[in-house]
């Protein structure tokens, strides 16, 4: 492949000297990056790119800073020209009202059995890309999406795509990219560290966060970062975003674009109930030690271009230091792209494509047969000098955040224990009765919604009085632990199993009917029955159980309306001669 990267000052600059030559068609691909971002002056670039292309296919976009050989620019335009020797391009523009079905409509679109990669770019403030992505994946995840959200310098107020038909304020445009020589390489680096203890996502719809752990999403940035920073957002968030570990281990921020006046938060990307994040910082010092460390990722892929999509909130962040991230990718190939609303990043380890922020994104390719090793000598890490009056301020940042990082885990750890110790009884370490009651209330719930059975049994020790007036008090805790034991060592993991209180327990089994229930208890007592204890002056002491056993009915608007009927078949096991198993 060759690959032609040209940058623009001005409008005027473009209109006069660009030119392409013969090109085919079908194997070519022109991406324009444009810094101009006034609806007039993308409508003229996109004239002027219509009429000078030759039909060769173009996806352009407006840009928040654009990134050229190794630096950062603004006000620029930026033009890359793929001219595949063994590659097809499909491309396309789509809108829908609804960006899932538009993602969906993507991938149906563009997608083919040999479909190695597809540079996509979305329209940056009234398109939801979360969206456009997961209609992407629920036709093909495996395929590597690349790209981003478009950007308007920073002014939040209207982003444009465009291609050979149109400049629009809504949808996205695609280039597929079709090959059986193409190699692909996808990478990202983000570097925030993460602070504070771990919360969970409480209420939110989409990409509108209303509360974190039960609170209001503005008054958790006022608690931990302090007032001024909790009245000054979403401006004053850019170096504190949300920062979600997904199941794969991929860090994804969460940058705060946007509050509303009723405290809820605008984010960049979708999040879930139930998520878990926590509060991040940006570091200078951390973003550029960890990306030459990951640049030396490259050694095993050499590119004949790379594409680098990185993230507006990530440029203003670094400032002038932008050119240092930016500045090794020139020692490795051609490389052009830029400053998103939201870069995509495909995750091979799960082959899923998602939205980003804070992050840079890169898309390598080449078609050449074999990819060589490669390994720059000035990438290797040297020790820094070490000297006491020098490099001091990373190690202590370095070490401070380590620090606190560790006793919140210990105290979060500590918090777990403390929790778990009030939900046990303390002589059996099974659930206590409180515990129990919460866990039945969601298995109530489940076995409703699934159309599962679910049953309950209890039961109690056959005449504990008279052990423990005969031999001890002592003596009946290690009957109680005998049975707890039995009744674990018999039952299944998915039991729920409780020392519902004093020698009185309760099981909960899910997905049991009332038969599979009586021939659990049944087993449950023939075990206890077989068992014997010998007392501290070697007596032998043998007990028995008797068991009531009932199904959680579809009437059922609690547990202890299923354990009452269980009790009352109990009851009647100890009137017909107790040591036997009664159904309700």
């Amino acid at each position: 492949m060759r690959v032609t990267n040209i940058q623009y000052r001005s409008i005027e600059e473009l209109e006069n000297n660009f030119k392409i030559k013969d090109l085919d068609a079908q194997k070519s691909l022109i991406q324009i990056f444009s810094g101009f971002v006034k609806e007039d002056e993308v409508k003229k670039i996109q004239s002027i790119i219509k009429d000078k292309s030759h039909n060769i296919p173009f996806i352009g976009t407006t840009t928040s800073g654009e990134i050229f050989e190794g630096n950062s620019f603004e006000n620029t335009i930026d033009i890359s020209i793929m001219e595949f020797e063994n590659s097809t391009v499909k491309q396309g523009y789509f809108a829908d009202e609804d960006d899932y079905k538009m993602g969906q409509h993507i991938a149906t679109s563009l997608f083919g059995d040999n479909t190695k990669a597809m540079i996509l770019f979305i329209e940056g403030l009234q398109t939801n890309g979360n969206d456009v992505l997961d209609g992407i994946s629920s036709v093909d995840s495996s395929i590597p999406v690349a790209g981003g959200l478009a950007g308007d310098n920073g002014y939040i107020v209207k982003t444009f795509i465009f291609d050979a038909n149109g400049v629009y304020s809504r949808g996205s445009v695609a280039a597929s990219l079709n090959s059986d020589r193409l190699n692909v390489f996808t990478q990202y680096q983000l570097n925030w560290q993460a602070i504070g203890k771990t919360m969970t996502v409480t209420k939110v719809e989409k990409n509108r966060l209303y509360e974190i752990d039960g609170l209001n999403a503005s008054e958790i940035y006022k608690k931990y970062l302090g007032e001024k920073i909790g009245d000054d957002l979403p401006f004053s968030a850019t170096e504190f975003p949300l920062l979600k570990i997904e199941d794969d281990g991929l860090e994804v921020c969460r940058v705060i674009s946007h509050k509303f006046d009723d405290g809820s938060l605008l984010t960049v990307g979708n999040l879930e109930v139930g998520d878990k994040v926590r509060l991040a910082f940006g570091n200078v010092d951390l973003i550029l030690s960890d990306t030459q460390n990951n640049i030396k990722k490259y050694h095993s892929f050499q590119p004949e271009v790379i594409y680098i999509y990185s993230c507006a909130g990530r440029r203003v962040f670094l400032q002038s230091e932008i050119s240092m991230e930016l500045n090794p990718f020139n020692k490795i190939a051609p490389n052009i792209g830029f400053f998103t609303y939201g870069e995509i990043y495909h995750n091979e380890k799960d082959d899923r494509n998602s939205l980003l922020s804070m992050s840079m994104t890169i898309l390598a390719l080449s078609e050449q047969d074999n990819t060589k090793k490669y390994f720059d000598k000035d990438f290797q890490n040297e020790d820094s000098e070490k000297n006491f009056n020098t490099n001091k301020h990373f190690l202590v940042l370095e070490a401070l955040t380590h620090l606190s990082n560790t006793v919140i885990s210990e105290l979060e750890e500590a918090r777990k224990q403390l929790k778990e110790q009030a939900n046990r009884d303390y002589l059996t370490g099974l659930y206590n009765r409180r515990y129990f009651n919460e866990i039945a209330q969601e298995l109530i719930y489940i076995s409703k919604r699934e159309k599962k059975p679910l049953s309950v049994i209890m039961l109690d020790i056959d005449k504990f009085k008279k052990i423990n007036d005969t031999y001890g008090h002592s003596t009946g805790d290690d009957v109680i632990k005998v049975l707890s034991n039995t009744i674990i060592e018999t039952g299944r993991e998915s039991d729920v199993v409780s020392r519902y209180g004093g020698e009185e327990f309760a099981l909960l089994l899910p997905f049991t009917d009332t038969k599979g229930a009586y021939n659990l208890a049944e087993k449950i007592r023939k075990n206890v029955e077989n068992k014997k204890i010998i007392t501290h002056d070697g007596q032998i002491i043998r007990f028995t159980i008797s068991l009531g056993v009932a199904s959680v009915s579809k009437k059922d608007k609690s547990i202890e309306q299923s354990l009452n009927r269980a009790d009352e078949a109990l009851y009647d096991a100890k009137n017909s001669g107790r040591n036997r198993v009664v159904l309700h």
